[in-house]
């Protein structure tokens, strides 16, 4: 009896639900998923297969000719899809302001992680990056939904389906399951059909330039759910699926139904807040009132969906579109169609339909086009309690649409909660919008398929479209095979800034467990802005980690080239290849393209006998007491033996061994050849052997030849002939300034900055390239110290930097060295940065290694046709370039941008928007340092860089330092000490206004 009293309420059960879905007015009827048939697929209640793709956007510029050759692609993938019945495909774009902050956080969200491992205070430059970019960005979304229906299948075969889904469920003894998901609800036959479509579209559109994913199933009804209801719906929310663990719950009355036992309905699942209408045009969703339209009429004159974009974007309201297209386009036209030829008669307006239908057909049938129904159904809304707001952001939305090529559009009346809901994502392929007939190609236009996309979901630098898509990126990634960048423009375009935000990034990168390698060679402070940064940001035992020197001709900066890895008697294959370049040049001519024939083999040969006589069985330096007294105070309390015949390399050996690495190090500084001892070293019998004979350009032998000339250069660079003096210390970060050392004009200063250039690659960078091979050249004793060492440097990221690179423009060995560090960097994980002022300052093979391009300056007309052929811009990149690069503005500097990935090459405007706070850790200018330096002592870091922020948000003090100059002349008050009294002033007014706010 208690069965059959059952059996009636679950018959009522399903009665009332029936009618409820039918008339619409439950829940669930708005949405046709059902459950998920595999981790890419999801099956709806009439078993039809759904896939969900994102589109990030393309990778090119868009002008007329590129949007005909996507136009082209699509048609080529799309066309033969729709031509036949039960194919389905929803486009849909989403634009919104709110959520933009929370996108921005979780693209950084990896550098922020990797800055709190590192000890790094930065969160207030963290924290205004998004505030700040917020105000430029919106949150936008691009999904494709594929649908395969039972359709596809013919009446015998979809009969067939139906005979082996019941028979299968019959046998399995399959339970009620009325609030649950039914998981064996999908038609195997239709399977590979709809694989097969959405692997080839896939395919299709990667191929043609598009950024897309396939998402799994999870992400996939996340989205959707992001769409019905974004308040509650977390970004991790992950709903519950065949697969997963079943939520425990006790709904179900029925104890035949297993509904409790099995995953619950994805309706509610997906739609998990009540809804109504508010009235014949507004919704309500939880906390949201939406007011959808729908394009009542296609426009007449197609244009493509930036126009509407454009239009939409300056009015800032949040928008969706959901664009439905169904295949085979004549079937929604059948009845229309027959009633219109049998009444032709009757009237001349059905005459048209019928004459629109037969146009329709003979299209199809002489094209490779296809006819489709098509839907457009759009969305704004506000919070509720805001119905003003909403009826103005309609009416906004409204005649952005009626703008787009004369459509016209009309509000829903009646069903607005259900016309909402088929605006959302993958619900269903219901649309309350009036369907329309048409060619895909056309509608294929009205798509939003040009968006800019980044190959990064996240970085630590947030670049933006010019319109404002967030575009992240992250310099060294995985992305690109290798890492070469090219910075060039004209001064003040903002290089130094850009290279600043590069290099940090790099700091930043995601998963970093320490501070990466980062070597800057720099013609004046431009990078003393990050260094500062970074230094402030560590805890106070860590901030030799980072170091800037400005490089002098005097003692304590002395460099001996010659030394080694600690331990070793003898250079690493590459550091001896960068000893003979470097005495090569030093033997070069002033003016010279090239050293003599027959130097560079005497260099080599130079350099092997110094190591050779400066070895332990040979003629090793013997230590000396009173050069070094730390190293003399630790002899002493380690007792070591010590006679006549000591030598410096004993006394390394015997500090490593007692621990004693740093003192270590600099003991072996002693043991070292010199550059000045080549010059007698060339005048050795087994040298003059071989060379005694050559005879030169200036009728001298090569071997005086060369003596003279590294005499020479000895006295010219005093600190190349001395042991090294100069330490980096520990520093991994290091930015070593040559303003006073490389000199511009003539051929003594070109030869000066030639070598300073490499004495600084060579201090910066020797460690980059150590491998474990070179173990087997060290003794035994130092291995396991250096293997150490080794397995550090192959995990961190290596960065090279050189600004002013023009300035290398005659120091061949300079370029060659570079050409080096650019071939091999990929296998060391060696990053290059090259900043210049013009694409000319760079050698064509530099040019064609190169993965990373940044052009922040258009220049006159000859250096656009330059840039032009050099990367073989398309027109509309070249136009980009002429009307959009221009340096920094109010807004930011919006650069041309290429980069080559191993998904493709990717040229895009990208705009750099960076806000006061930030731009005041990177100033340079001399009186914003000593602002900012003196205020970090005051006030801290973080509280210094928000008081320079709210006191000068361009980012700089200089235009007001100049006022009060002017108005110092004009009263004639100004003296040499006025602009320093100035500084001191604007110091104080800012600690009064500090002191000011804490009281």
């Amino acid at each position: 009896m208690a069965a059959f009293g059952s059996s009636i309420l679950r018959t009522v059960d399903a009665f009332l639900e029936w009618i409820g879905t039918s008339l619409g007015i439950d829940v669930h009827s708005y949405c046709e998923l059902e459950t998920a048939e595999d981790q890419y697929t999801l099956v709806a209640k009439d078993a039809s297969l759904v896939s969900v793709i994102e589109m990030s956007g393309i990778n090119f510029l868009v002008g007329e000719e590129e949007f005909q050759s996507l136009l082209t692609a699509l048609m080529h993938s799309l066309g033969s899809t729709f031509g036949p019945p039960g194919h389905h495909m929803q486009v849909m774009f989403n634009y919104q302001k709110d959520g933009i902050k929370q996108d921005l956080q979780e693209t950084i969200d990896p550098a922020v992680a990797t800055a709190h491992r590192l000890n790094l205070n930065l969160d207030d430059l963290f924290k205004e990056r998004v505030e700040y970019l917020s105000n430029f960005c919106a949150k936008e979304r691009i999904y494709f939904v594929i649908w395969t229906t039972p359709h596809v299948l013919s009446k015998g075969q979809k009969e067939e389906e139906k005979k082996s889904h019941l028979k299968h469920v019959k046998q399995m003894q399959m339970p009620p399951i009325q609030y649950g998901q039914n998981f064996l609800h999908s038609f195997s036959s239709i399977n590979d059909q709809h694989h097969s479509i959405v692997r080839g579209f896939i395919d299709d559109l990667r191929i043609a330039g598009f950024d897309v994913s396939l998402l799994k199933v999870h992400k996939a009804l996340n989205a959707v759910r992001q769409t019905v209801d974004p308040d509650v719906t977390n970004s991790n929310w992950e709903p519950s699926l065949p697969g997963d663990p079943v939520p425990i719950r006790n709904n179900n009355k029925d104890s035949l139904d297993i509904s409790d036992l099995v995953w619950p309905r994805l309706s509610s699942q997906l739609i998990p807040r009540d809804g109504e209408c508010i009235d014949l045009r507004i919704a309500r969703i939880g906390d949201k009132i939406y007011a959808p339209v729908y394009i009542e009429l296609f426009p007449k004159e197609v244009q493509l969906f930036n126009r509407l974009y454009a239009r939409c974007h300056a009015s800032q309201i949040p928008w969706r579109v959901s664009f439905d297209i169904d295949s085979d386009g004549f079937n929604g036209l059948s009845l229309k169609s027959s009633m219109a030829s049998m009444l032709t008669f009757a009237g001349r307006n059905n005459r048209l339909i019928s004459d629109s239908v037969k146009s329709l057909r003979w299209y199809e049938d002489r094209s490779d086009d296809s006819v489709v129904m098509v839907r457009a159904m759009f969305c704004t809304w506000a919070q509720v309690g805001e119905e003003s707001l909403l009826r103005t952001r309609a009416a906004e939305l409204t005649k952005a649409i009626q703008s787009w090529g004369h459509t016209e559009v009309s509000e829903v009346s009646g069903d607005s909660y259900g016309a909402t809901l088929s605006s959302a994502l993958a619900l269903s392929r219901s649309n309350f919008a009036t369907p329309t007939t048409a060619p895909l190609s056309k509608i294929l236009t009205m798509l939003p398929i040009t968006r800019p996309s980044s190959p990064w979901q996240d970085g630590a630098v947030l670049f933006r479209s010019p319109d404002g898509k967030p575009w992240p990126y992250q310099p060294g990634s995985s992305k690109q095979t290798t890492w070469i960048d090219l910075i060039y423009a004209r001064p003040g375009s903002g290089k130094s800034v850009l290279s600043n935000m590069l290099n940090l990034a790099v700091c930043l990168s995601a998963g970093l467990k320490r501070l990466p390698r980062i070597s800057i060679i720099d013609i004046g402070p431009s990078s003393s802005g990050l260094i500062s940064l970074l230094q402030e940001a560590l805890p106070k035992d860590q901030k030799d980690l980072v170091a800037y020197h400005r490089l002098r001709m005097t003692p304590e900066y002395s460099i001996n080239p010659f030394d080694t890895q600690l331990g070793s008697r003898y250079p690493t294959p590459l550091e001896r290849s960068f000893l003979v370049n470097f005495l090569t040049l030093l033997a070069t001519p002033l003016g010279a393209q090239k050293s003599y024939d027959g130097i560079t083999d005497l260099a080599g040969m130079v350099v092997d006998l110094l190591y050779k006589d400066k070895s332990d069985l040979h003629n090793p330096n013997r230590y000396n007491t009173a050069i070094e007294h730390e190293i003399d105070t630790a002899l002493l309390d380690l007792k070591m033996d010590i006679d006549d015949h000591t030598s410096w390399w004993e006394v390394t050996d015997f500090l490593f061994a007692a621990g004693h690495i740093d003192l270590a190090i600099k003991a072996q500084r002693y043991a070292m050849p010199l550059a000045s001892e080549a010059a007698s070293m060339v005048r050795s019998s087994s040298v003059v052997d071989l060379f005694g004979e050559m005879i030169v350009e200036t009728n001298e032998t090569i071997i005086k030849a060369f003596n003279r000339m590294i005499s020479s250069a000895i006295r010219e660079y005093p600190i190349l002939g001395r042991p090294t003096f100069f330490d980096l210390g520990r520093a991994r970060v290091v930015s070593l300034d040559l303003d006073e050392v490389a000199r511009t004009g003539g051929d003594a200063a070109n030869r000066q900055t030639a070598v300073m250039y490499m004495v600084a690659r060579y201090v910066l960078a020797k460690d980059f390239y150590l491998t474990m091979e070179n173990l087997g050249d060290i003794s035994s004793v130092y291995r396991e110290y250096h293997r150490a060492r080794i397995i550090e440097i192959r995990e961190d990221p290596k960065r090279i930097v050189m600004d002013e690179f023009h300035r290398t423009s005659h120091a061949a060995a300079v370029r060659n060295q570079v050409i080096v560090d650019m071939r091999e960097g990929r296998k060391w994980k060696v990053q290059v940065a090259l900043l210049s002022q013009s694409l000319e300052d760079f050698d064509k093979i530099m040019i064609d290694f190169a993965t990373s391009i940044y052009i922040m300056d258009a220049g006159p007309e000859q250096a656009i046709e330059q840039t032009r052929k050099t990367f073989g811009l398309s027109p509309t990149a070249t136009s980009a370039l002429r009307t959009y690069v221009h340096g920094p503005r109010s807004e930011g500097a919006t650069f041309l941008a290429l980069f080559s990935t191993k998904m493709g090459t990717h040229t895009q405007l990208v705009t750099s928007s960076i806000g006061p706070i930030e731009l005041w850790a990177f100033s340079t200018t001399a009186d914003d340092a000593r602002i900012r330096n003196e205020l970090y002592d005051r006030v801290g870091p973080s509280e210094a860089r928000r008081l320079l922020a709210k006191f000068f948000p361009s980012g700089t003090a200089a235009p007001l330092i100049e006022r009060r100059l002017a108005s110092m002349r004009s009263i004639g008050a100004l003296d040499e000490n006025s602009q320093k009294s100035i500084v001191d002033e604007l110091i104080d007014e800012i600690l009064d206004e500090y002191k000011r706010q804490l009281i």
